[in-house]
């Protein structure tokens, strides 16, 4: 006998295939961070570094802050690598793939219709393996030969990243969609964490170097393909293992059950919907946060700081671990206040988001004030990221509880807009931080402070967790409709007409 709470209401067994679902989730999402920050560090070891003297030309004002007699002697190694690219070029090269993301997110609702989203997932974790083998020969050849193939990876990691959205629909059934949705995403946090502490260590060893850690973590790429092979199904239904308790837990919901059918994207209602532009502004500001660590932030430890590359590695892998630790404080405390009803999904997704932005904002005022003190910034840097993976159960999820039906479609736009700020802010920092002054990274903190606290507002303000009218298509309402009134024979009243047809708002 299938075990039950109250009556009519399925209870859900503590642990089952949507936790494998969300697994496979968390390690794609680690996957894709841990090719991209392996790429923020290494490549403070590939170029060479070298900070010309341009003070006799700057205003008196310009500071470079000093060489600590630990670092000096092993900051050198680090200036002396093997390209003499310029701070654009390397802009191009953190930012490309991004770009990719963005262009393997345009297709993504016709390819979700031709093909299933397990396979797309697969696909993406091999193309973007296969790009990142690649990198030490593509930049050997030559600076455009090493964008080339960021852009190839990031096409790889769009088609795996806007996969994972029409999964998470399809598995997460929405009193846990919150907390499975944030695990999932935290993978990114991990990600970033474990590569950028390797990463220093592999650019350090004389027999790896900075060519080793492309090799390491295409390589993890590899198994990741074998795991989505063996572990992953498209729908609960598809699953040869699951039990019959598990199974109609998942189904239960006509919410729930909308998202497995692919119905025509309701393009024009979405885009005169106030809330999917809330929820897009939201979106840029939470992009702009941790694309400044994924792509920069190493650069300024390096640069401006004088990090050495393996402690550099380290430093950069506190703020990740910093927002690991913020995701999954707010996931929990967010799934405890839902399943005790204290607090509605839509009140919830926006406090979360104000307070990300908040506190990420405060945070990276104190790396301003800290200056030259090179461990105080790294520490505010880090509680910046705090704060930026407590905003993660805000805009981040949100798609999923306004429209499920249409997560992944949803996703992909939001997804790609999002990419283009990524893909952008390594280049606008390249182009203010030419001459490696940290007057001109005090530029890039204020920008990200002002940029970050617009999105906030906006979202707190006109932002929604709802489930929207567009996510029910008409078609199936008015088929609704038609069937009833083919039924009047049978005595059914013109309220259930109507009753029937709220059901679908």
């Amino acid at each position: 006998m299938e075990p039950k709470g109250k009556i009519g209401i399925v209870k859900p067994p503590s642990l089952g295939y949507r936790h494998v679902v969300a697994l496979i989730g968390f390690a794609s999402c680690f996957l894709i961070n841990i090719q991209r920050m392996s790429l923020g560090v290494a490549i403070v070891a590939m170029v060479n570094q070298t900070v010309p003297d341009r003070l006799t030309d700057s205003n008196s004002t310009a500071m470079v802050c000093p060489y600590s007699n630990e670092t000096r002697s092993s900051s050198a190694k680090t200036t002396e690598g093997d390209f003499s690219w310029t701070s654009q070029q390397q802009g191009l090269v953190l930012g490309m793939g991004f770009l990719g993301f963005f262009f393997a997110t345009v297709p993504a609702s016709r390819i979700f219709a031709a093909f299933q989203a397990r396979r797309v997932a697969l696909f993406g974790s091999i193309l973007s393996s296969v790009a990142t083998l690649l990198c030490p020969v593509a930049s050997q050849i030559h600076v455009n030969a090493m964008i080339a193939a960021q852009f190839v990876r990031g096409i790889g990691q769009g088609f795996l990243f806007v996969s994972l959205f029409v999964l998470m629909a399809n598995w997460f059934p929405p009193k846990e969609r919150g907390l499975l949705s944030t695990c999932v995403i935290s993978g990114y946090s991990i990600g970033s964490t474990v590569a950028s502490a390797v990463t220093g260590y592999i650019c350090d060893v004389p027999e790896l170097g900075w060519s080793g850690s492309f090799y390491i973590m295409g390589g993890v790429g590899v198994f990741h393909a074998a795991l989505v092979i063996v572990l992953l199904y498209e729908t609960p239904q598809d699953h040869p293992k699951i039990s019959s308790t598990e199974l109609l837990y998942l189904s239960d919901g006509e919410e729930k059950n909308a998202s497995n059918n692919n119905p025509k994207t309701p393009w024009r209602k979405i885009l005169t919907s106030v809330p999917f532009y809330a929820l897009l502004i939201g979106l840029l500001g939470q992009y702009w946060c941790f694309s400044y660590f994924w792509t920069v932030h190493s650069t300024f430890l390096g640069t401006i700081q004088h990090f050495p590359i393996t402690e550099n590695g380290v430093w950069s892998c506190l703020p990740f671990l910093m927002k690991a630790f913020g995701e999954y404080s707010s996931s929990s405390i967010s799934n405890w206040l839902l399943m005790k009803k204290y607090v509605t999904v839509d009140v919830l997704r926006r406090t979360c988001n104000s307070i990300g932005c908040i506190g990420f904002s405060a945070a990276v005022l104190g790396t301003y004030f800290s200056g030259c003190n090179g461990s105080m910034s790294a520490v505010t840097a880090a509680v910046s990221m705090f704060f930026t993976g407590v905003a993660t159960a805000g805009a981040m999820i949100t798609c999923i509880d306004m429209a499920p039906r249409f997560a992944g479609s949803l996703s992909a736009f939001l997804n790609g807009a999002g990419c283009w700020v990524s893909f952008l802010l390594p280049i606008l920092v390249g182009a203010i931080t030419k001459n490696k002054l940290l007057e001109e990274w005090h530029t890039v903190f204020f920008i990200s402070i002002s940029f970050v606290m617009m999105s906030g507002i906006v979202f707190a303000i006109f932002g929604s967790a709802k489930v929207q009218p567009w996510n029910f298509v008409e078609e199936e309402v008015n088929k609704d409709i038609n069937s009833i009134e083919l039924s009047k024979q049978k005595d059914i009243s013109p309220l259930s007409i109507s009753v029937l047809s709220n059901n679908h708002r």
